[in-house]
């Protein structure tokens, strides 16, 4: 049935890895490694840095700053620094931001007006701001290091941006620096209203801003996107009232990908781009934006009244990789109608009867599901085991076999170092923006580096006083590795129950195939220090898969039941003291037989097979 159950998972990977592809794209690394992370646990409240403009909630989400108002100068402070924000419920990074929100605090000023923005740096590294749009300003203000200032350093770094708003219009100040220091959050409109209003814009009840952005959340490239800093259904609903006009300031943020903005039901009369009014009729219901565009509409509600779909057309901006509704995503409400803004989330989320193919929607994983795929996972450490039992193995052969075996441990004692590293990484980023100091995430990893490499130091010592060297008892080699590599399995097995708790079908699917193609090759490395030095028993076999494949069923079972980072972290340090240990065990071994310019070159062999599969894990989403 197991064997069965390998075909099946590994049948399913190219599809998983087709959906996983576009915004789940790691580049062969792991996800804690690349992007912005998802913050676990208690989320940190920032507080406003000293100084900084006091801000107010928009009615369309985005924030708008306070100036200090003398005549017709206004004055901002913007302080760019780190903080929480929170994309949708359940996921939540740690942003770079102009005072705290994103997009930063909107700047509202009229035409004519003498503008002042302090700009204080308290990131780590060295920016500018670009006053993107704004014309006749002189080259000193433009805010590209080098050509037109000096980069304002990090910590406590200052400059100030003068301008008079000669021209009315929508447009945008942003970061300077690369972009993933864009796509994190550093951008916010200006909106310069006209002192003298063209026909088009007058008699608009509202007046909308919608921020268009991208972001790179455990990806190398754009894999989340937002209006307003938001994604849907957490986006906010344009209220409208029968027969209204309503304007709507679109601005295409995102580094590097285009977006057509449909509205259902409803035309966009397009007045301006650029900030330059157009001199022609163009009324269309999809506006395309590349990069660093803006336009500015005005939209007449002349529909039925009712709750109306306002959507990214490129699909993939809009839904998840499951084909549920996520992203660039909002409504316009008509007053008085029932409020449907996050209906669309409820009728076609992962509950939903229907899926985005129109086929009977995949149930979240049962528990008896996650029993049977666990067991699956671990258990084709099996796979690697019976090579031994091979027979008449040579000396050098032997040799070739260990220094493959090594070189498999050493990646995964590298890659496990990594996953265990993130959380405590993570917790001090945190800690550095105003999170208690993560005491127990940096105890917990302490402790499981002495527990692996005390624990097997003190079954060594055990022993080597009945007389028997480490180095020279295969059998116990073999479990020591189990051991270890068990351990790191089990923290495995908290991904895959922690995905499959969540809803998460594909991903858990995929962590489930590429742990099982992983945990072969572990298999080999667990028995390596036995083939050809002794003929264990199927029994022998079958104790060394229990230890090494089953705490991952035992994992998942746990991580389906809750998520605990904190234990996630314990088993991944335990598992690298555990193969350290047994790393300079094998070596004792590989230097018996001689080390040769064969076996180191097996030593990188067995490296490269090791990050193969682990290559395969993370195009399948682990």
């Amino acid at each position: 049935m197991i064997a069965a159950a390998v075909l099946l998972t590994l049948s399913l990977a190219p599809g998983i890895a087709h959906a996983s592809a576009d915004e789940m794209g790691t580049g062969g690394l792991p996800p804690t490694a690349v992007g912005m992370q998802p913050l676990q646990g208690a989320i940190p409240v920032a507080t406003p840095a000293p100084g900084e403009s006091r801000l107010v909630q928009r009615a369309d989400g985005a924030y708008q700053a306070v100036p200090e108002a003398h005549g017709h100068t206004k004055t901002y402070t913007l302080v760019e620094r780190r903080a929480p924000w929170t994309i949708s419920k359940g996921l939540t990074v740690l942003a770079n931001t102009y005072n705290g929100v994103v997009p930063g605090p909107t700047i509202v000023v009229q035409q004519g007006d003498h503008v002042v923005i302090h700009l204080v740096n308290d990131l780590s590294v060295a920016d500018t701001l670009h006053l993107h749009g704004m014309t006749n300003i002189p080259v000193s203000m433009d805010g590209v290091a080098g050509s037109s200032q000096a980069m304002v350093p990090p910590n406590g770094g200052r400059f100030t941006y003068v301008f008079d708003a000669q021209r009315s219009g929508t447009f945008i100040y942003h970061t300077h620096g690369p972009e993933p220091m864009l796509d994190s959050g550093l951008y916010g409109a200006i909106i310069v209203d006209p002192t003298r209003p063209l026909p088009a814009e007058g008699d608009v009840a509202h007046d909308y801003l919608e921020v268009i952005s991208s972001w790179h959340v455990q990806s190398v490239g754009p894999d989340v996107f937002t209006l307003n800093g938001k994604q849907y259904p957490d986006t906010t609903p344009l209220e409208v009232a029968r027969g209204q006009r309503i304007r709507i300031r679109w601005i295409n943020i995102s580094a590097e990908d285009w977006h057509t903005m449909h509205t259902h039901g409803h035309g966009q009369l397009v007045i301006a781009r650029d900030a330059y009014p157009l001199s022609y009729r163009d009324e269309e219901d999809t506006v395309a934006l590349g990069p660093g565009q803006r336009a500015d509409v005005i939209v007449t509600a002349n529909a039925m009244p009712g709750t109306w779909l306002v959507h990214c057309h490129v699909i993939d901006h809009s839904e998840d990789d499951q084909g549920h509704p996520d992203g660039l995503i909002t409504t316009i409400r008509y007053a008085g109608t029932p409020n449907l803004h996050g209906a669309m989330a409820a009728a076609m989320g992962p509950t939903a009867p229907m899926d985005a193919m129109g086929h009977g929607a995949r149930a979240e994983l049962s528990f008896l599901d996650v029993l049977l795929l666990g067991g699956v996972a671990g258990f084709t450490i099996i796979l690697g085991l019976p090579i031994a039992r091979a027979r008449r193995l040579s000396m050098r052969a032997i040799g070739s076999l260990n220094a493959v075996a090594i070189g498999i441990l050493a990646y995964l004692a590298v890659e496990i170092a990594g996953g265990a590293v993130g959380p405590v990484r993570q917790g001090l980023t945190l800690w550095n923006a105003g999170a208690p100091f993560p005491w127990a995430l940096i105890s917990v990893f302490a402790g499981g580096l002495l527990v692996g490499l005390a624990g097997l130091g003190a079954f060594a010592a055990q022993v080597s006083k009945r007389g028997a060297q480490i180095a020279e008892n295969p059998w116990v080699l073999t479990l020591m590795i189990a051991a270890g590599i068990g351990a790191h399995n089990f923290a495995e097995g908290l991904a895959i129950g922690a995905s499959a708790a969540s809803g998460a079908t594909a991903l858990a699917i995929g962590l489930i195939v590429g742990f099982a193609l992983h945990n072969a090759t572990e298999g080999f490395g667990i028995v390596a220090p036995m083939a050809g030095r002794m003929m264990p028993s199927w029994r022998q076999l079958a104790l060394a898969a229990v230890i090494g494949g089953g705490p991952t069923l035992m994992g998942t079972m746990v991580g389906y039941a809750f998520s605990s980072p904190v234990l996630s972290v314990f088993f991944l340090a335990t598992a690298v003291g555990a193969l350290i240990f047994v790393i300079g065990e094998l070596w004792s071994v590989l230097k018996r037989t001689g080390v040769t310019v064969l076996s180191t070159g097996m030593v990188t062999l067995g490296f490269a097979v090791a990050m193969a599969t682990e290559l395969f894990l993370d195009l399948n989403g682990g």
